[in-house]
């Protein structure tokens, strides 16, 4: 069985403001779409090695000033360890196959 490790981050989409526009969430099947800095922010939270640790750790952040204002921006992300992530790459812009 692979070891397991679970990442904390913390979203706080800037749409979510008042009066924002409201977009399309980031996530699909717990993993990230895109990471677009000028609407999202992005805070690690840590690198646990259970999924209670990472939720004992929300529930302490939740505590926190900005955290507490955003409690449902919080997304534990689960990895196996030497397991490969992005094998293919990734693209910039608009790609057309030739």
């Amino acid at each position: 069985m692979d070891r397991m490790l679970y990442l904390l981050v913390h979203r706080h989409h800037f749409a979510d403001e008042a009066g924002a526009p409201t977009t399309v969430d980031f996530m699909e099947d717990g993993e990230p779409l895109f990471w677009d800095d000028s609407e999202d922010s992005f805070t690690f939270l840590g690198l646990y090695s259970s999924r209670q640790r990472a939720e004992q750790r929300i529930d302490q952040a939740r505590t926190l000033p900005g955290f507490r204002d955003h409690p449902d921006g919080f997304h534990v992300h689960e990895y196996a360890v030497g397991q490969t992530h992005w094998a293919e790459g990734f693209l910039v812009g608009e790609q057309t196959d030739s």
